[in-house]
């Protein structure tokens, strides 16, 4: 791929390809239907989407996404096809679009941060000469997307504790 200002083109076509989803998912009926099927798909049946015909239409333009972005990897960046290419990015990506809670753009910081911190744990590899591996910025990541999660949680569900007297009380009175 030809590059531009020292970049390959593919990070711009990839910047196209993220704003064109942004406005699939947020302003045409498939993208509504992805999310009301994403939501619940009874509700889905009730409204009337054919939830097969959505999944499959997803599944395609998931697959072609991920081609679009291969094509990128390998012709702008690694130069070569192997079995390596992709090198456990599926977690990686699992990770930034949880973060991002699905949003387009929140993705692209996401990724911009993780390949950051990403780079950064490879640098500190080399300059302490081995001191700290390289797998720290794994543990960095999960431990963020760790966090993430439990906030979640406590921001969706609420935590009681009952006092042992009112448990007893309560199993007195057969409840």
């Amino acid at each position: 791929m030809p590059t531009v200002w020292n970049v390959t083109i593919g990070l711009f076509l990839i910047l196209l390809l993220v704003f064109f989803m942004f406005c699939y998912l947020k302003y045409t009926k498939q993208g509504y239907e992805i999310a009301v099927v994403g939501e619940s798909e009874p509700t889905a049946r009730y409204a009337g989407i054919d939830v097969g015909k959505v999944i499959v239409r997803t599944m395609g333009v998931s697959g072609a996404i991920a081609g679009i972005v291969g094509f990128v990897l390998v012709s702008g960046i690694k130069y070569t096809l192997s079995d390596s290419v992709a090198g456990g990015v599926g977690f990686t990506g699992i990770t930034v679009a949880w973060l991002a809670q699905l949003n387009s753009f929140g993705m692209v910081i996401i990724s911009l941060f993780l390949a950051v911190l990403e780079k950064g744990a490879s640098t500190i590899n080399t300059v302490t000469n081995n001191a700290i591996p390289e797998s720290m910025s794994d543990m960095l990541t999960g431990l963020i997307l760790f966090c993430m999660l439990a906030s979640e949680f406590f921001i969706r569900y609420r935590l009681i504790f009952r006092a042992k007297h009112k448990t007893e009380k309560m199993k007195k009175e057969g409840k």
